[in-house]
């Protein structure tokens, strides 16, 4: 299964010409661990460069792979779940609220699909003219909306809900969206 579609040394790039508000993420969920007073937090994360500069204490691993229990403040899964079947993103997130300490927060942002074939239409061509837009040519732009549903598998906001809710999380939030992407945050208690 590809994880990506970019290469690591292109990353940064192609991502910002792909994803509108990429930068948005990382300040929503800074933002709220401010809020929650989470100041001083142990961090999972596949990337922890992002982090970095919020001064808490890292631990680099894929949510797929997190077998710890009740360790950690916050884990992060920033466009990781979407490329998962659905039993691998359940396991994904069930094991993350597992290795949460009580209190702790799991923030997820995720490609979404949208509720009907007339919606996914109207949004994937809004999301092609943004990476045209935004210096990607119209046929590298096309291919990267062609993954859609083959190469990636976004689901409902109300699946990230239900899929957050199995997977133990009882308080369960929709913190930002626009276009087709979404962040979600789970509390543990």
């Amino acid at each position: 299964m590809k994880h990506t579609a970019f290469k690591a040394e292109e990353y940064d790039k192609k991502i910002r010409q792909t994803l509108p508000y990429y930068e948005d993420f990382y300040k929503q969920i800074l933002d709220i661990l401010s809020v929650m007073g989470k100041n001083d937090a142990v961090w999972l994360d596949i990337s922890k460069n992002r982090f970095q500069k919020a001064g808490n204490r890292f631990e680099q691993t894929a949510v797929q792979e997190i077998e710890e229990y009740e360790k950690y403040d916050v884990i992060t899964a920033v466009q990781v779940n979407h490329y998962l079947s659905e039993k691998d993103r359940e396991s994904a997130v069930k094991n993350c609220y597992q290795a949460l300490k009580k209190g702790g927060i799991f923030f997820s942002f995720e490609n979404i699909a949208p509720n009907s074939e007339k919606g996914k239409q109207i949004v994937l061509q809004r999301w092609q003219n943004y990476q045209i837009a935004n210096g990607k040519d119209p046929a590298e732009a096309d291919a990267h909306i062609r993954r859609y549903g083959t190469e990636y598998f976004p689901i409902t906001v109300n699946a990230h809900f239900e899929t957050m809710q199995k997977g133990g999380f009882q308080n369960v939030e929709l913190i930002w969206m626009s276009y087709m992407q979404a962040g979600f945050m789970g509390i543990k208690e």
